[in-house]
């Protein structure tokens, strides 16, 4: 009847192989997330990663907190198991389209904001 609880972070990271880690937080080690986005369709992961790009926006421009709990919950839902994949490539979107990256301003409890990664130039105003 003893169960274990699960260690969060305890896979190796993933910015091993050269692209930058925007996860944060990853959930699984690498190469279980790769064995799970084998049994999704590409166009799924596209379609949650979509979803996401659009929700951080959103919560962006309505200036609420980010919450990893809220992307679980309201984007990736039954896509837990590639949640780091999904989240790595609505970073690298949010970083190649619109300038912004993803930072987590608290680790434990797993808020997020985006900030502008776009030089100013001088006497630019905001």
């Amino acid at each position: 009847m003893s169960q274990r609880k699960r260690s969060r972070g305890s896979g190796p990271s993933q910015a091993e192989d050269g692209d930058e880690d925007f996860s944060l937080s990853p959930t699984l080690p690498r190469s279980q997330v790769q064995r799970n986005l084998e049994r999704r369709s590409q166009d799924q992961v596209n379609q949650k990663v979509s979803e996401l790009v659009q929700f951080l926006l959103v919560k962006d421009q309505k200036k609420i907190p980010i919450k990893r709990a809220d992307i679980l919950k309201k984007v990736v839902r039954e896509y837990r198991d590639v949640y780091s994949e999904i989240v790595n490539q609505a970073g690298r979107t949010l970083q190649q389209v619109f300038g912004l990256q993803l930072v987590e301003i608290d680790t434990k409890q797993h808020i997020y904001i985006l900030t502008s990664t776009i030089a100013r130039t001088e006497g630019e105003n905001l």
